[in-house]
């Protein structure tokens, strides 16, 4: 019985610890898409090729954070996701509530500005695709027109 309470708070603290270690996590990452987005503008794909190993190496240690996670929220006994958070947070003793409440509340903010930042990547490339085909087949279309070379 003591070793099974010893293993729950280890998770416990284990979810307090990467709720911390993602805040910082996700602040770099809204800072790597803010880059991001003026390599793209740019143009510099050698810088962005760099850019992007180090932001999905970054991505990857989050995903797997989150994994671990929803797996100790699980363990826990609690749904591995936002609401099981919040039942395991009112859970806590009092003097870790509104501590952890509130870096979760920050942590959840960030990943949607995480996420905004990364759709406006998204239309930007697409954006860039569109004009480099729009381009490219303007270019194909004038090769084929002889302004009646052939009469």
């Amino acid at each position: 019985m003591e070793n099974n309470l010893i293993n729950k708070r280890e998770l416990v603290q284990s979810l307090i610890r990467d709720i911390r270690q993602d805040l910082d996590g996700y602040g770099q990452l809204k800072a790597m898409l803010k880059y991001q987005r003026e390599l793209m503008q740019r143009r510099d794909n050698d810088a962005l090729i760099i850019h992007n190993e180090r932001q999905t190496a970054l991505c990857d240690k989050l995903s797997l954070r989150a994994k671990q996670r929803s797996e100790n929220l699980a363990t826990l006994g609690f749904n591995n996701n936002n609401s099981g958070m919040k039942r395991l947070i009112t859970a806590l003793p009092d003097h870790l509530r509104p501590q952890i409440k509130t870096s979760w509340d920050n942590l959840q903010l960030l990943v949607k500005d995480s996420q905004a930042a990364n759709e406006t990547n998204g239309k930007l490339l697409v954006l860039q695709q569109e004009t480099i085909n729009r381009i490219l087949n303007n270019d194909v279309q004038h090769t084929e027109i002889d302004y009646g070379a052939n009469r």
